[in-house]
């Protein structure tokens, strides 16, 4: 619920000092209580503690600019939620933000040794779980290592580049903070970057090639032909048509190799059968060789399209949101999509959140399409342009060279 415009309270000495440029607020008003109208501190209550032991208390007016080197650190002032100020302190915490992820220490989110990253690297290079013929607790705690270090640096890696976002918000809003900003900026786009770089260590390009040819593939109109799904009985056409459907959009939004998708499938077949045993065993062995067959369809998809060039392509990138009712970040990013980010980058402008990448003919189809794609993309050439790539990431992030 937005604060009333009659009790906003404003830590202005927490926010602002004399490394913050002021730009126009400079000459702002500011009321101030004070037991000394030249070298005291300045506060925004008449009944702070730190004035309990004054013998007198005087209010004084001072521009902002004049009042910031003296502004008391515990208390605050009472301004409308709109008020200049107000934004002003906002956006400055927003760069202040994107500054606390810039320290020499490694975030506890991601705090991982080398032979763990070493590790994961290897083991997620042959899949998600260990081969199907092995059942060592051991090697399955590995897998669940490994695709722990993939989950915490996807998570850290968007959650840097929204705070990025956020402080580009405020120099688009306050332009006189720029020059400030950029070294802050700079700094958390260096820290982007080494977590990209380990998120795409933990990646297989060829599962995203695979995803990228799902949505090429039609739907099976034969499925009920099948053999092994007679104990669905009257419900098999349906039933059938939701599996390949439900596979079709996990494996068509993951980074999951395509086998590693037929749980979505598997789901439909289980949900389908309910407490019924006669012909389950059989539907899921039938539903599996389904699966083999749309992996080897999709597949043959991507060896067609191999021997074409890549394509350079720029991409607006969103930033995550904070969903209150489940109470967690939300990613508008597919996994899918966040991997061929991550994979493919070959150039950023992080404060605009534009990117380009170099991807092969396929991805460069799926991402064209603009099917179930939630960020906009658009097709690059230096060439015809005569621009650097760089140039072009800040033509296109900036609305006013559009």
């Amino acid at each position: 619920m937005p604060l009333s415009s009659h009790n906003y309270r404003l830590d202005l000495g927490r926010v602002l000092d004399t490394d913050v440029p002021l730009g126009p607020l400079e000459s702002v008003p500011l009321v101030c209580f004070t037991a000394s109208s030249k070298n005291g501190k300045l506060h925004g209550e008449k009944n702070c503690g730190s004035l309990r032991s004054s013998r007198s208390v005087e209010a004084v007016t001072l521009g902002l600019g004049e009042a910031v080197e003296r502004l008391c650190g515990t208390c605050s002032w009472q301004m409308p939620s709109d008020a200049p100020l107000v934004v002003f302190t906002r956006s400055v915490r927003n760069v202040l933000w994107a500054a606390s992820y810039t320290g020499v220490d490694t975030s506890p989110d991601v705090d991982f040794t080398p032979s763990d990253e070493a590790d994961a690297a290897a083991a997620l290079a042959q899949g998600d779980y260990p081969p199907e013929d092995e059942h060592d607790q051991a090697e399955s705690d590995r897998y669940e290592h490994a695709r722990f270090v993939r989950e915490r640096h996807y998570g850290h890696w968007r959650h840097l580049h929204s705070s990025m976002l956020e402080s580009n918000s405020a120099v688009v809003a306050h332009p006189w903070l720029a020059a400030w900003a950029k070294p802050i900026q700079d700094a958390l786009a260096t820290v982007i970057e080494s977590e990209r770089r380990a998120f795409a260590a933990l990646l297989r390009p060829d599962a995203l090639l695979d995803s990228a040819a799902v949505p090429q593939l039609e739907a099976p109109s034969d499925l009920v032909s099948k053999e092994g799904f007679t104990g669905l009985g009257a419900q098999a056409a349906l039933a059938l048509g939701r599996a390949w459907s439900g596979w079709a959009d996990a494996a068509g939004r993951s980074w999951l190799a395509l086998e590693g998708d037929r749980s979505s499938a598997s789901l439909v077949l289980h949900e389908a059968f309910g407490r019924r045993r006669k012909g389950r065993d059989e539907a899921y062995a039938a539903l599996d060789e389904l699966v083999r067959s749309w992996c080897a369809e999709a597949r043959s998809v991507v060896a067609t399209c191999k021997a074409a060039p890549r394509r350079l392509v720029a991409v607006s990138v969103p930033p995550t949101s904070f969903d209150s009712y489940h109470g967690r970040t939300r990613d508008p990013l597919s996994q899918w999509e966040a991997g061929v980010i991550a994979m493919y980058q070959v150039a950023a402008n992080w404060p605009a959140g534009t990117v380009a990448l170099l991807v092969p003919q396929l991805i460069a189809e799926r991402l064209a399409s603009g099917t179930d794609i939630a960020m906009s993309v658009t097709s690059l050439d230096t060439e015809e342009t005569g621009l650097p790539l760089d140039t072009l990431l800040v033509q296109l992030g900036d609305p006013t060279d559009r």
